[in-house]
């Protein structure tokens, strides 16, 4: 059987060295990511404990700063953007490494748990190769999920909300509703799939003719619990992903009943981008010494037809 496997060194020619974008420090910058993080942490404030999803996943802390860059993921094509712009310290919202985890699995065990996956293996050539990317290029990974999730103002909604040009139609400050102007289905998916810059990753179940004014907005990934409860508060559920066979289904058959709320997914990534756009603007508040910018992961998928 052929063996189909990226080599090591097949992908780091694919991610190569972003040499003309490669970090320059001045003498008098003192700033590092460490410092960042800490100043960043006073602000958001709350416990971090050493096994929390949060925290440092690639890179030396103690490099100095040049530019930040927040991201809804770091891959190799953000790693590589933030490089040539000048930016060596990363904050992702998603893991790096490609498990919840964030890192390789131990060498013998299992890379299933029970939590999901834990990581690739430590020889993986993808998993090695992004780290030999990223020390080559002078970058420090910083993953921040839950303490900014965990923000009152519930960033991650108010950002997609806004990138979508419904901010103003919010029904009250706390929830994730907002009553937009009357539109079908498939008008209202056209506008997601334009306003975003979605290419393959958006998908909806429904009505296209429906009348669509009331629209729940869920980034990330919506649990079966929620889409379950929740369903009926609005004509249209615009999430990142659900779990197909639950929830995908759930709202077919709810068409197919007869019943008029639709589904949309548009990719847990592609879901999560705006929110971390509000989190750069935020960004430049507390850290006002060095660049701070936003890198959109985008939609991986490509459209068939």
């Amino acid at each position: 059987m052929k063996n189909n496997q990226v080599s090591r060194r097949q992908f780091a020619i694919i991610a190569g060295t972003v040499g003309a974008g490669r970090i320059a420090l001045g003498q008098a910058a003192t700033l590092t990511a460490e410092k960042v993080i800490d100043r960043l942490k006073a602000e958001l404030g709350g416990d971090w404990p050493a096994a929390g999803p949060d925290g440092f996943k690639a890179g030396d802390p103690a490099i100095p700063v040049a530019g930040i860059a927040t991201t809804a993921m770091a891959t190799v094509e953000v790693l590589k953007r933030a490089a040539r712009d000048g930016a060596n310290l990363v904050l992702t919202y998603e893991p790096t490494f490609f498990g919840r985890a964030d890192g390789p699995a131990r060498t013998g065990v299992s890379t299933r748990g029970r939590g999901g996956p834990v990581g690739v293996a430590p020889n993986d050539p993808v998993y090695q190769a992004k780290q030999e990317f990223l020390a080559r290029n002078g970058l420090v990974v910083f993953r921040l999920r839950d303490h900014w999730q965990a923000r009152k103002q519930n960033d991650m909604v108010t950002g997609l909300a806004e990138s979508l040009g419904w901010t103003k139609y919010r029904v009250k400050p706390d929830d994730v509703l907002y009553d937009i102007p009357a539109m079908s289905a498939e008008g209202a998916v056209a506008l997601v799939r334009s306003k975003l810059n979605l290419r393959g990753g958006l998908r909806a179940v429904g009505d296209r003719k429906a009348y669509i004014r009331r629209v729940m907005l869920h980034p990330g990934a919506m649990t079966t619990a929620t889409m379950w409860q929740r369903y009926t508060d609005a004509d249209l559920i615009i999430a990142g992903e659900v779990r197909e066979w639950e929830n995908t289904h759930f709202a077919a058959d709810l068409h197919t009943a007869g019943e008029k709320p639709g589904l949309v997914t548009i990719g847990r990534v592609a879901s999560e981008d705006p929110g971390m756009r509000v989190c750069a603007s935020w960004l430049k508040t507390v850290v006002k010494e060095v660049p701070v910018r936003w890198i959109s992961a985008g939609d991986p998928y490509w459209r068939a037809v």
